[in-house]
């Protein structure tokens, strides 16, 4: 009677424990929820309208010439420039073709800017249109193949398109050549997601001095030195007021741990999970981020 007793306490009192490993088994997807709902929630990056119209009556006061006369014309450069402006304020906005409209425009003043290519290709894929996408990024880097910001957008479309040789490769490129050692963090990441989800069961990082700062983190997680408990720490302390770089508070690394964790959750075969952690970050609405874009392609994959 005794062992039995005792056998039940013992059954008892993991209970709670079991219980518990339950309910923090997915942190970040927890802690975005939170966040979403919390009072006064609003879009980043969303605008008012206001930049659109400033940046049309812009060239309505240059009387912009014809888009077939535009790149002869002597203020070809400013012409662009304008139209550039006018597609930033309408991808802050929200309309996606509008901007693509301005961004081919621009093209028609320079037509051998490779960044106005790449930023047209940027806009189409936010749109989730993967063949304008490939149009754009390959005639910018046609124009210049060594542009990081370019191949990071075509390694991206790679990315998602499950082409994993050209990502590998590119990402490669990207995290070995970016100048900001931060910024090229964030080419590390995908590198060593494009391997695991490439099959690769080892992936390595580009071997560089990494960046003490944000998205440091998230490459240690990868390396198993963090568990994605522990990441919650460097992920709230963008809140706090020693955090001096811009963009990246709270929501904002929440928005990026969500998508490096959710598509490592996918390479290691919990694609559903995976689809659960770029809900919950587009649900955080941090529109103006790459990750927001790159979250909404896969999940339409995921649906289909």
């Amino acid at each position: 009677m005794k062992l039995v007793t005792a056998a039940l306490l013992a059954l008892l009192l993991a209970l709670p424990v079991i219980a518990a490993e339950e309910v923090t088994s997915h942190p970040l997807l927890e802690l975005a929820r939170e966040r979403a709902l919390a009072p006064g929630k609003v879009e980043r990056g969303a605008s008012d309208g206001s930049a659109v119209r400033q940046a049309r009556h812009a060239l309505e006061q240059a009387r912009v010439p014809a888009d077939a006369e535009c790149a002869a014309a002597i203020g070809a450069a400013r012409f662009a420039e304008l139209y550039v402006e006018l597609a930033a304020s309408n991808a802050e906005a929200g309309d996606l073709a509008a901007a693509a409209d301005a961004y081919r425009r621009a093209h028609t003043c320079r037509p051998h800017d490779a960044n106005i290519l790449a930023a047209l290709a940027g806009v189409l894929f936010d749109a989730r249109d993967l063949r304008g996408t490939r149009e754009a990024i390959s005639a910018s880097l046609a124009i210049d193949p060594r542009s990081v910001s370019a191949n990071r957008i075509a390694a991206n479309l790679d990315f998602v398109e499950e082409r994993w040789a050209d990502a590998i490769s590119r990402f490669r490129y990207v995290a070995s050549s970016d100048e900001d050692r931060r910024q090229a963090g964030y080419g590390q990441l995908m590198y060593w997601l494009a391997q695991l989800r490439g099959g690769i069961s080892k992936p390595e990082f580009v071997t560089r001095t990494p960046s003490e700062y944000w998205p440091q983190p998230l490459l240690l997680y990868m390396r198993g030195e963090y568990t994605e408990a522990e990441l919650v720490g460097p992920v709230t302390a963008g809140d706090r007021d020693d955090n001096i770089i811009p963009n990246t508070g709270t929501d904002e690394r929440l928005c990026e741990a969500l998508f490096y964790v959710g598509e490592e959750y996918w390479a290691r075969g919990q694609p559903e999970v995976a689809r659960d952690y770029f809900a919950a970050l587009v649900n955080l609405k941090v529109l103006y981020f790459l990750e927001h874009g790159l979250a909404l392609v896969e999940i339409a994959k995921l649906r289909r």
